[in-house]
């Protein structure tokens, strides 16, 4: 079993950590920090805060805050160097709760059609980065389609130009970041039990509006993937603090936290006091209790470990009421009460295969008596027989039989004119692998061996009795 040593608060504010307020509003502006409260610094120090954050880690275990898509852009001659240079100030980082800023606009420049790339001073805006979605919103009145980081400058897709050196208003979706926030703080808490528990890494993420997808690199069970989630939920209901911190690299060198790569300088990370510590770029909740709830959904076996599916705070909701719904249908459907669903689709499981077996009982007699039509092999070389529908096995046997009785072709072609035939065919005398080839110049589609054919054909019935009369 691997080991998750963590710090408490008390240890965390001696080594000069982050403690967030727990008020689950963006109107907060206090934070607590070394057991006292103070007041949001001044421009200069906050300016030179979101700099030296600026520097951290740049995706979930990665500690560059440089990752992404997105193309760096220059405005009004603007040396590409300096703009190198010249990093985003990540307001995120500062309050994961601020929504609304204003910025200068740096460069804009249109990339395609309706897509307009611009640079600003600053930005509330979360790029895409270590498996997580871009925040959305309105940036000037423009709607910001995506948000890509490179080298540390932000670049944000809106779908009109905005004015190069014009101070602007920003507005982030907070449904959207809030959402995405809880989602990311529940997988950390997931993340961290796993590997308490069983030592197993997170070897991958992935953050949308349609799903959280983790991959841990070994296997869990049914039953322990049960105390993960309870041992999840019980977090959240303890109400953790969830601290954010950036230590200077003697500090980290002594801290014990989850990675995917091996980090010396620059790294953001997130602990939940008892549950997890990890390197990590993304916005969270101020604590677990915001969280509200945690269910995984769904597990598959990938690459030597699994693959789970999670959702947490509103998404939980809605996908519980959705399944609700669905029981509730089902259960009108089945005329039975929700809780016995399952035996209810047993039963008619059941019924439809008993249904099933008396139909393939019936065909095959149905094709016994039709195949008695077809002249004796003392009248005739080929045995052939059209029918609307049989069952494949039928076919089958009834083909081999005919095989070992006829001097020529025995075949059963069921269908109709306007929509084809499906059709077995057999001979013990005629190469089937060369006739393969002369149906197919006729349009048959078909495969076998030298004895034995199957596939499907177009046309009509006499058409296909006079290509087979022919061999």
């Amino acid at each position: 079993m691997g080991s998750n040593p963590t710090i408490s608060t008390k240890e965390g504010r001696k080594q000069g950590m982050e403690v967030l307020c727990l008020r689950p509003f963006p109107c907060c502006g206090k934070r607590q920090k070394n057991g006292g409260v103070y007041e949001q610094a001044g421009k200069k120090e906050k300016q030179q805060r979101g700099k030296d954050k600026a520097d951290a880690a740049a995706a979930e275990g990665i500690g560059e805050k440089t990752g992404g898509k997105g193309k760096e852009m220059r405005g009004n001659g603007t040396d590409e160097d300096a703009m190198s240079e010249r990093r985003t100030r990540e307001l995120y980082y500062e309050d994961g709760y601020q929504t609304q800023f204003s910025a200068q606009v740096l460069s804009c420049k249109e990339e395609r059609d309706r897509d307009f790339s611009v640079i600003l001073d600053q930005t509330a805006f979360f790029p895409e980065q270590g498996g997580q979605g871009a925040d959305r919103g309105v940036l000037g009145g423009r709607s910001v389609l995506d948000v890509q980081v490179q080298d540390g400058v932000i670049t944000h897709h809106l779908d009109g130009a905005l004015p190069v050196g014009a101070t602007v208003a920003g507005t982030v979706d907070w449904e959207r970041r809030y959402d995405f926030m809880q989602q990311h703080t529940g997988e950390h808490i997931v993340s961290g039990l796993v590997h308490h528990h069983f030592g197993y890494d997170n070897v991958g993420f992935h953050l949308s509006e349609e799903e959280t997808r983790l991959d841990f690199s070994g296997p869990i069970g049914e039953q322990d993937l049960l105390r993960v989630e309870e041992e999840a939920n019980r977090a959240v209901w303890s109400n953790l603090p969830v601290l954010v911190s950036c230590p200077e690299p003697a500090q980290l060198s002594t801290l014990s936290y989850r990675s995917k790569l091996e980090l010396k300088k620059n790294v953001r990370i997130v602990e939940i006091p008892g549950v997890d510590r990890c390197a990590c770029c993304a916005p969270h909740v101020r604590s677990t209790a915001e969280v509200g709830i945690i269910k995984l959904t769904g597990v598959m076996n990938y690459k030597g470990g699994v693959r789970l599916t999670m959702v947490c705070g509103l998404r939980a909701l809605k996908d519980y009421r959705n399944k609700q719904s669905c029981g509730e249908q089902i259960s009108r459907l089945l005329s039975v009460r929700q809780g016995e669903i399952t035996e209810g689709v047993r039963a008619l499981q059941e019924r439809l295969q008993a249904a099933e077996s008396e139909n393939q009982r019936l065909s095959e007699m149905l094709l016994e008596r039709q195949a008695a039509s077809v002249p004796g092999p003392e009248c005739r070389r080929h045995a052939l027989l059209f029918v609307e529908s049989a069952p494949q096995g039928a076919m089958r046997r009834l083909v081999n039989t005919w095989a070992g009785q006829y001097r020529g072709l025995a075949a059963i072609f069921s269908g109709n004119d306007a929509e084809g035939y499906r059709f077995i065919l057999g001979s013990r005398t005629v190469d089937c692998t060369a006739l393969a080839e002369v149906l197919r110049a006729q349009g048959f589609r078909c495969g076998g061996g030298k004895g034995y054919l199957q596939g499907s054909a177009p046309g009509s019935e006499a058409k296909i009795r006079a290509i087979l009369q022919e061999q």
